[in-house]
């Protein structure tokens, strides 16, 4: 039985980019080397790389909403066995479309397969494909979007070929209502700062406050998304026809929420109709439900993968310091078992963040902390599942 392994948002925020750099030297090794005993027995690993490699002239992440990372965290993935990078997600113009070429030519100079983003004039194959054991597999990626209200970075007509959206690039996403009071404060701040705020700002002035900061994608227009939906099923056609397998990693969701919103349920179930052998989606920065639809494995989000605990920004309830790796196992030309593992970002003691699989924390860690650990862990998994923890010590993998 063959293996095939698929992690979530792999990126380097702010926190997570001054740890490393304060080492006086570009190396993430150390952080994403235990995640490696969940790696290193499958034949192909697959993640979501949402960060550009646009090079240290564009500027490295300064900002949340704005990521570039330097080519050495490609060492440290390659040195946990990842194989393949979807490339597709809302990061990957955060440095324009001279960023994400440079992120496809390095990528293609490590050695590291890529789908979802492209150069310009491209017209090649938009399907990455290979092989575990006998079995063909086909691997597509699309985006919900490029934030492009944040970067204002708008794909020409020669451009569109860059990136697999199943959206238009200026597509909003349901935001929850403030009441009065913080659209009151929100204009007293601008009015001292004399100026408008940033996105950070506001999204610091929300958590201040004590109000929702996720943006829940409940809007959907159906015509739209069925008109954006033929792309994917073009190119689940083309892929069916040449591969045993075909995989779907849908970058799409609202931010920190823990259940998925309508339009990614929608498109979810669409695409197990349509035919897909599984369908992985990330984005939403926390973990969410899974479940067979059409007797497939669907998972809404994987989750982050080095998304730093110490992000002002994200929503602690809702445990985004947890992440999963799926693991498919194959045999005969078809998935046979479903299994999943549970890792967390930890910091600690200004060490950079690491990437822990969480049944080798639980073996680290004795009272509180071990106890605080299976209540997280406890959550995800009936979040995940529905069902609850199974008693003992944490494992490697879980069935789905």
């Amino acid at each position: 039985m063959k293996k095939i392994t698929v992690i979530g948002d792999i990126m380097v925020e702010p926190p997570f980019m001054e740890q490393v750099s304060a080492q006086g030297t570009c190396d993430f090794k150390a952080s994403f080397a235990p995640l490696k005993s969940l790696t290193e027995e499958a034949d192909y690993v697959i993640g979501n790389l949402e960060t550009p490699l646009a090079g240290e002239e564009a500027g490295y992440t300064e900002r949340i909403v704005s990521f570039n990372s330097p080519d050495c965290l490609l060492d440290a993935l390659k040195e946990i066995g990842i194989d393949a990078l979807s490339t597709a997600n809302n990061h990957c113009l955060d440095r324009g479309c001279e960023g994400l070429e440079r992120t496809c030519r390095v990528l293609d100079e490590r050695g590291i397969a890529h789908t979802g983003t492209y150069p310009r004039g491209f017209s090649g194959d938009r399907i990455h494909y290979f092989t575990v054991g006998d079995t063909r597999v086909a691997l597509i990626a699309y985006t919900c979007g490029t934030n492009f209200a944040i970067n204002g970075v708008e794909l020409a007509e020669d451009e569109l070929c860059c990136v697999n959206l199943f959206r238009p690039q200026a597509a909003k996403s349901f935001v929850p209502p403030m009441p009065e009071h913080y659209y009151d404060t929100l204009a007293y701040l601008e009015k001292h700062l004399g100026r408008k705020t940033v996105w950070e700002e506001t999204i610091g002035l929300k958590l201040a406050m004590h109000l929702p900061v996720p943006v829940i994608d409940d809007v959907v227009d159906e015509k739209e998304q069925d008109l954006w939906f033929e792309k994917v099923k073009a190119d689940y056609e083309q892929a069916r026809k040449k591969a045993d397998l075909v995989l779907f990693c849908p970058h799409s969701g609202g931010q920190f929420n823990e259940n998925p919103g309508r339009y990614t349920r929608r498109l979810v179930e669409k695409s197990a109709r349509l035919g897909f052998d599984a369908v992985l989606a990330a984005h939403s920065h926390t973990t969410q439900r899974a479940e067979y639809l059409e007797g497939k494995p669907c998972f809404y989000s994987l989750g982050n993968v080095s998304m730093s605990p110490g992000t002002f920004y994200s929503v602690s309830s809702s445990l985004p310091e947890y992440g999963l790796a799926v693991h498919l196992y194959v045999e005969e030309k078809k998935i046979a078992k479903v299994n999943f593992s549970i890792f967390k970002m930890v910091e600690e003691n200004g060490d950079p963040l690491r990437v822990v699989p969480v049944d080798q924390l639980y073996r680290q860690l004795s009272g509180e902390r071990r106890e605080a650990l299976v209540s997280d862990v406890s959550s995800v998994f009936k979040r995940v599942t529905g069902r609850e923890l199974p008693q003992g010590e944490l494992q490697k993998e879980y069935a789905l």
